[in-house]
């Protein structure tokens, strides 16, 4: 097997495989305790840490994935970075302004409704875990944000660019996407077992959105915005005047 491969796969592809699918669940799982129990001490600066931290992560895998995949000498339409043209591709990018509206209403309904800011409230306040890990200052929503658009790019070019193109080399695309969904889903289980249902419908939205597309970037877009619109929806419902 060669170090590196234009269309096969590599020794540095196994290893990137192994830190993905192997390394990142394993530290996610060995964390998890302390890491919720940090956040919940509610120490001064312990959630910009926090952030930073996932900021880090997040960017530690992307680069090195876009490194591989130009020293390899590969095709970046392969990895996501095109415009497709045809009906399909034009519904893949409707279903993202779709999502991008839902939410967009969402937030909309929080700010104007006080009864449906009330239920905002009091779900997130009965969610200890959620609540630890969402910010309390300014200062703090502003890395959180920061966090949400370093995931919005990050998150696709792994899961979706890089992942499912690797995966399925050796299996189906479609195994290869559910596969990769269910990575980036098990990943985020540092939000609460009961949130994970949601992250895998959202998450397996983003791909839908990928493979009908063909490109990465309305999947970017996508997530970029849900992850902006949803933090100031939670912080609308939290300190807003109920």
């Amino acid at each position: 097997m060669p170090i590196l491969s234009v269309e096969s796969l590599s020794l540095v592809d196994i290893a990137m495989l192994a830190v993905i699918l192997v390394g990142l669940p394993l530290e996610s799982l060995r964390t998890l305790k302390s890491d919720r129990a940090e956040l919940a001490s509610g120490q001064p600066g312990v959630r910009i840490k926090h952030y930073a931290q996932t900021i880090m992560w997040l960017w530690g895998l992307a680069l090195p994935v876009l490194v591989l995949w130009a020293t390899s000498g590969r095709d970046w339409s392969d990895l996501g970075f095109q415009i497709e043209a045809g009906t399909v591709a034009i519904v893949g990018w409707a279903l993202a302004g779709l999502i991008a509206a839902f939410f967009t209403y969402q937030l909309a309904v929080v700010i104007y409704s006080p009864s449906v800011r009330q239920q905002f409230r009091d779900g997130l306040a009965k969610d200890s875990i959620s609540s630890n890990f969402l910010p309390q200052t300014d200062a703090e929503r502003r890395i959180f944000n920061l966090m949400g658009i370093s995931a919005g790019i990050s998150e696709e070019i792994i899961f979706r660019g890089y992942l499912i193109w690797t995966l399925s080399l050796f299996m189906p695309l479609s195994i290869a996407a559910v596969v990769a969904l269910l990575v980036f889903t098990l990943l985020h289980l540092y939000q609460g077992a009961n949130k994970l249902p949601v992250i895998f419908i959202t998450g397996g939205l983003a791909t839908l959105v990928f493979v009908l597309s063909g490109s990465l970037w309305p999947a970017i877009a996508m997530h970029i915005f849900v992850d902006v619109i949803n933090n100031q929806t939670a912080w609308k419902a939290r300190m807003a005047p109920a």
